[in-house]
């Protein structure tokens, strides 16, 4: 009798064990009418200001549909919109832990993160699962290339990225010989190999190249002197707001005052107050943007309010963007997960501040985007209360 009971205590445990492991669900409470939605980024530690923005973002969207009255089209019209928001710290371990308790709980759809080395640790998870991700601001090529069905990536490619940059430092700067800083994670090590892949078809010459740690190096002025050596008409920088702020302030302060080109990356308000002087520094960003629609002045409007601050940030955008996407899918008739990444393929959706509409290609990565080189004196101007 004692073996019996143990037996079926045992067999009672392996069955909870597996309910609690496989449930996953569509997200949708129909009794409720209520869709969830998840969330992840790096809120905390040191790329808060990109995941912080990216949730921000998403929540205005969420907060901005729920008052207009919800889904308003398919199947679940009039349903409302909830998001739950996880903080992966910009680490891909934790990236991977998240990915697991989102994929395996009871959500529709995830949106972000920012970080690639995040989003290339989520993905199997989530494709395993069959639950979508629409990436917010992760652009390493890696990312669509695992072929995955469950991806759709808003921003930008690093391929497209570097092949921007050497036609910026060729056709429009007219420089011939460059030195690249770039970070050691996917992201940036990723825009270095497409830039050398590329030199040639631009006629540019790569002559020096120095990796830093993300998150450990401040104090580049060894690595700046090394660059300076092979005396280049340019230097460019792949790296992301905190490091880029510290390289250009330290090169000035040698007194090195060659032409500094970076990417969108550095567009954050942090790179602006770390670098000080930012006279011949210069940024390819995304030309597809049209602040003066409704859309647009209404995030930055809601952004000032809960931040203090004149005008949400690329992580912000493309975190309200996410949203905007993810709702298009679904007034499409998407009511489960399979159907929703079956919608992304077809899918075409009107973001806040970039203008092009989002449609994606077979990989999942967005069909759109033109670049433009501008000042940093420029673009900073941009991030002031007009």
């Amino acid at each position: 009798m004692r073996k019996f009971a143990m037996m079926c205590a045992g067999v009672v445990c392996c069955v909870f064990l597996l309910v609690s492991i496989g449930h996953a669900g569509d997200g949708v409470d129909h009794k409720g009418k209520l869709i969830k939605l998840a969330g992840y980024d790096a809120v905390t530690g040191k790329y808060g200001n990109y995941g912080s923005g990216d949730k921000i973002g998403q929540e205005i969207a969420i907060e901005q549909i729920n008052n207009m009255g919800g889904i308003q089209a398919g199947p679940l019209k009039g349903y409302k919109l909830e998001l739950d928001f996880f903080d992966d710290r910009g680490d891909a371990r934790e990236a991977a832990s998240v990915a697991k308790k989102v994929a395996s709980g009871d959500y529709l759809a995830v949106m972000g993160p920012s970080m690639s080395s995040s989003a290339l640790a989520a993905n199997p998870v989530f494709y395993r699962y069959r639950i979508a991700n629409v990436i917010t601001y992760s652009n390493a090529s890696s990312i669509t290339a695992q072929g995955f069905d469950t991806i759709a990536r808003l921003p930008f490619t690093t391929k497209t990225i570097a092949d921007a940059v050497a036609k910026s430092v060729s056709k429009e700067m007219g420089k011939k010989t460059v030195a690249v800083i770039s970070e050691n994670q996917d992201y940036g090590q990723q825009l270095n190999q497409t830039l050398l892949e590329v030199e040639k078809e631009y006629g540019i010459k790569v002559v020096s190249q120095d990796v830093i740690t993300a998150g450990q190096d401040v104090d580049f002025k060894s690595v700046l002197t090394r660059a300076k050596s092979k005396k280049p008409d340019i230097l460019v920088l792949f790296v992301t707001y905190n490091e880029g702020g510290l390289i250009v302030r330290q090169a000035r302060e040698m007194g090195w005052d060659i032409p500094i080109l970076g990417v969108e990356a550095l567009t954050d308000p942090k790179f602006f107050e770390l670098a000080g002087n930012v006279d011949n520094v210069y940024l390819v960003i995304s030309d597809d943007i049209d602040s003066s629609t409704p859309q647009a002045q209404y995030l930055n409007d809601q952004w000032k309010k809960r931040t203090g601050k004149p005008v949400a940030p690329n992580a912000a955008i493309f975190g309200y963007d996410a949203v905007q996407v993810t709702r298009k899918i679904i007034e499409n008739g998407a009511k489960t997960r399979e159907e929703f990444i079956k919608g992304i393929q077809n899918v075409e959706a009107k973001g806040g501040i970039y203008s092009a509409l989002y449609t994606f290609d077979k990989n999942g990565d967005s069909e759109k985007f033109a670049f433009v080189t501008v000042s940093a004196n420029k673009y900073k101007e941009t991030l002031k209360d007009k």
